[in-house]
């Protein structure tokens, strides 16, 4: 379920609260300082709202949905999200991505990158991330990022308690979840010019998750040890119409592979405008087949 910050918290802890106890698995936000056309608009910090989720939730696996370097250095991020994993008793998944060119990109005020850049960029943000969370002290030096005495987990074990998913529908992004990941993270096909959001359909779906199998070959891995994560965020024919079409879309994507289905929490208006009701029915006729399998 994924949770858009954009409600002030007396009233954003409901939708928490019941999201995990309809049984949903699992509930994210996503990790901006503006977002496509809620840009101007109340929009919330991720972190500090998944701290707070952490307590009034029981049972429910919380994560960003995805954190990015855009405005971010992995060291600090790094402690932030061992404190969130710590306040949420292992219940914090971290998800990281590249981030995109929008506003995020140029909030610090520094010109945008290219995408060579933002590739090499990720790479390192991952490779620092992964590193801190293994060793008690860890030391880094890349072209773009730098750990120096890095006690970020005096323990050297947080990978242990907290997934990892690599978000990227590029060879790229793919490779860094082969080689790092718990899980793989995708939304379809990325947003192109002139249309407002990401699209996915079984086909594309299936191509992506036949490359990211193919990187986990190569890496040596098991493809069958990736958690394979999508987002369906779809701004027509919503998997959240009815349960009966939530149902048949669980079904159509565990086909092809996919292991855990997100989907936006119903708002009041636009974006992912939508009825509480259905997923209350959600809970009550299909959830409870799901976890039976």
């Amino acid at each position: 379920m994924l949770i858009l910050p954009t409600d002030r918290w007396h009233e954003a802890r409901q939708s928490w609260r019941l999201a995990d106890d309809l049984g949903f698995a699992h509930a994210w936000t996503h990790d901006h300082i503006a977002w496509r056309e809620l840009a101007g608009q109340r929009w919330y910090s991720a972190m500090p709202t998944l701290a707070a989720a952490a307590q009034c939730t029981r049972r429910i696996q919380l994560g960003t949905l995805v954190a990015s370097p855009n405005f971010r250095h992995p060291v600090p991020f790094a402690k932030e999200a061992l404190t969130l994993s710590d306040i949420a008793d292992g219940r914090f998944v971290l998800g990281l991505g590249a981030g995109g060119t929008g506003a995020d990109a140029q909030v610090l005020g520094a010109e945008p990158w290219s995408p060579t850049e933002r590739r090499e960029r990720f790479t390192e943000f991952v490779e620092v991330v992964d590193q801190v969370f293994r060793q008690p002290c860890a030391h880094y030096s890349g072209r773009y990022y730098s750990a120096h005495r890095a006690w970020i987990d005096p323990d050297g074990d947080a990978r242990t308690r907290m997934p990892l998913l690599i978000a990227g529908s590029g060879p790229s992004g793919m490779r860094l979840a082969a080689r790092h990941g718990d899980g793989w993270v995708t939304n379809g096909v990325a947003a192109q010019h002139g249309r407002a959001a990401p699209e996915v359909t079984p086909e594309t779906a299936r191509v992506q998750i036949d490359a990211v199998r193919r990187m986990c070959v190569e890496e040596g891995r098991d493809p069958a040890t990736l958690r394979v994560v999508l987002l369906i965020a779809n701004r027509t024919h919503s998997p959240l119409s009815s349960a009966g079409a939530f149902a048949g879309t669980v079904e159509r994507y565990a086909r092809i592979g996919v292991t855990d289905l997100i989907v936006p929490f119903p708002r009041s208006q636009a974006p992912h405008q939508g009825d509480v009701r259905v997923l209350e029915q959600i809970a009550a006729d299909i959830l409870p087949a799901l976890t039976e399998d």
